[in-house]
């Protein structure tokens, strides 16, 4: 089983519970969102789980809203938690999405589970638009993150965090960072395509 089929079946079987097991701060969530300036917008919002980024999404006044997740069982629930005709669902690797033309592109409580940095930031660069925005974003330190994802499969499966002014280094032949944060409530980076 390659590591991309393995990361699929661990969310795959940890779905159904997900979003009891997995918590979120609303007022982050909205901050996040906020500072991804999302109004009027064309949204990718990669590896998207069950939706959680889904309302604030739209309460910042996303126009459009595309969720990709490996995992066919988390786009499921997704599936059954929000029906917006703006709201449009991919269950598959982000790697053989084909759409274009995003302005903002949102990767929520996900970087660590992606271990090609430089393949994802250039497909991300060929989904947005020039000047438009990559949110990587974490709503707890990168300490704590780290924590969670140390033993057992779920350390098979990350990339343990690094500071992230070291981070956006892997992104400047794509991005112009300038958005960083690296506290003990948030670890985000984000900069706008080039």
């Amino acid at each position: 089983m390659t590591k991309l089929e393995e990361t699929k079946r661990f969310f795959d079987e940890r779905a159904e519970h997900w979003d009891e097991t997995c918590t979120h701060d609303p007022q982050k969530l909205d901050a996040i969102v906020a500072l991804s300036d999302v109004r009027g917008k064309r949204v990718a919002d990669i590896a998207c789980g069950t939706g959680v980024l889904f309302p604030a999404l739209f309460s910042h006044g996303a126009r459009e809203v595309l969720g990709i997740d490996l995992s066919d069982r988390m786009i499921e629930r997704a599936g059954q938690k929000y029906s917006d005709p703006a709201l449009h669902l991919v269950a598959g690797d982000l790697f053989s999405v084909e759409e274009r033309g995003f302005e903002v592109a949102t990767l929520y409580c996900a970087y660590p589970h992606f271990p090609d940095k430089e393949a994802l930031f250039g497909k991300v660069y060929e989904m947005l638009v020039p000047g438009g925005r990559l949110m990587i974003a974490h709503s707890e330190s990168k300490e704590t993150i780290n924590a969670r994802h140390s033993g057992g499969k779920v350390e098979e499966l990350s990339e343990r965090l690094l500071p992230a002014k070291e981070e956006a280094k892997k992104l400047a032949p794509y991005f112009t960072v300038d958005i960083l944060a690296d506290t003990s409530g948030f670890y985000l980076i984000s900069g706008l395509r080039k």
